[in-house]
């Protein structure tokens, strides 16, 4: 099974930086989307090419909840292009009484625009759009779900603790997050014979060791699949028949999670200077809540989403990164024609997540320079990486 897809990963948190990008994806959601057969039935994706993943693919993740018993499965519907036919085992799942489905969706192009049955989907503030991001009953899938974890029927696992006694993040954590957090989503497809799209359950995925793993290019995977691993920690999963395991993390579950375990240097909640909340360029805090709606966070006001305050938080994420340096440094890289190990590549994240436009604009905020010097060789490669961390810890010190 080749894994190139994952190197698409900075596509998406460093987009700024592309050269071209689709920016008139369209994606037509199935008739009632929310039961079983709307769930096993192929999105299409129009203006854009599912085949080529990294620059201009689609990804759908849904939660079903059994608001009976809290039991969660994680299921991905597919996504084709219009006039494809899909191959492979593709698998229904079982919907219990009362399910309660939320369905998640994630781009690697700029932006995508749901049609189709789009009734309770939210794609934005009416024109504009969120981006890469929309979702479909996520409201009420989070109520939910809120609900049963106060009954008791969910049981949600602490993060716990990785190497050195580091609390292991969460999506809220402001040691990991970056300018555009809790969007996109952990799905990944199967790309069979470079033409053909495939969900990637366990049986297409034994059947098919040489297709190519399509992923999302999304921050859940990069604590996932990078991050936890390197610090000695385990992402929360649930079961999952479109997972090549049977189990799997997702984008609603990481919320969930990360709304009980709020880390010790506070939530990292979606702020007004967010790229994916800007109406026209200026914050809008109904936008705001709309995205918080979607991803289970609390409604948002404007202290609470306060630009100023969120890139004087976000100063954690440099500290962090720096104090982790050696560890990182052996890490691979997620992409590594930006960066050549992890270190380097959450190094660039950071400094450009904390620089200018289309970043949160903290260097204007806080009236300071970037805190992060890259070294880049001869092909734009970032090699090394310096982090101011004195200053860092001035700009933090004046919120504690």
């Amino acid at each position: 099974m080749r894994y190139s897809a994952l190197l698409s990963l900075s596509l998406t948190l460093l987009s700024w930086v592309a050269v071209v990008r689709s920016q008139n994806c369209q994606l037509q959601v199935p008739a009632n989307p929310l039961t079983a057969q709307g769930l096993a039935t192929p999105y299409i994706l129009t203006g854009c090419n599912q085949i080529d993943f990294a620059n201009q693919g689609a990804f759908v993740e849904a939660a079903i909840l059994d608001p009976a018993t809290g039991n969660i499965q994680i299921y991905s519907p597919l996504v084709i292009n219009a006039g494809m036919t899909p191959v492979g085992n593709g698998t229904t799942p079982t919907l219990p009484n009362n399910a309660v489905v939320g369905i998640w969706f994630g781009s690697n192009a700029v932006s995508i625009t749901l049609t189709g049955s789009t009734g309770g989907c939210v794609n934005g503030l009416g024109t504009s759009l969120f981006g890469q991001f929309a979702y479909c009953n996520g409201q009420a899938w989070f109520e939910a779900a809120k609900n049963a974890v106060s009954q008791g029927l969910i049981k949600l696992p602490a993060p716990g603790t990785g190497a050195g006694g580091q609390p292991c993040p969460t999506t809220h954590d402001f040691r990991v997050v970056d300018q555009d957090q809790s969007d996109n989503v952990v799905t990944t497809y199967l790309l069979i014979g470079n033409n053909t799209l495939a969900q990637n359950t366990p049986d297409n995925s034994k059947a098919n060791p040489n297709a190519e793993v399509l992923s999302n290019a999304s921050d859940n995977a990069l604590i996932t699949q990078f991050v936890d691993p390197t610090l000695g920690c385990s992402p929360y999963q649930n079961p999952c028949t479109t997972c090549p395991t049977g189990q799997g993390p997702a984008l609603a579950t990481d919320e969930l999670l990360a709304n009980f375990f709020p880390p010790a240097g506070g939530p990292a909640l979606v702020p007004l200077n967010d790229p994916m909340v800007l109406v026209n360029g200026q914050p809008s805090l109904q936008k705001v809540n709309l995205y918080r709606d979607g991803t289970g966070q609390p409604q948002a006001d404007n202290n609470n989403a306060s630009a100023l305050t969120y890139c004087q938080q976000i100063t954690q994420s440099g500290i962090f990164i720096n104090n982790n340096q050696q560890s990182f440094t052996n890490a691979g890289s997620p992409a590594t024609n930006m960066a050549n190990n992890l270190f380097t590549f959450l190094a660039m994240r950071f400094s450009a997540s904390f620089g200018p436009a289309p970043g949160l604009g903290c260097t204007g905020l806080l009236n300071v320079t970037n805190p992060v010097t890259l070294t880049m060789d001869g092909n734009g490669v970032v090699t090394a990486a310096t982090i101011n961390t004195q200053a860092l810890q001035q700009i933090l010190a004046g919120v504690r």
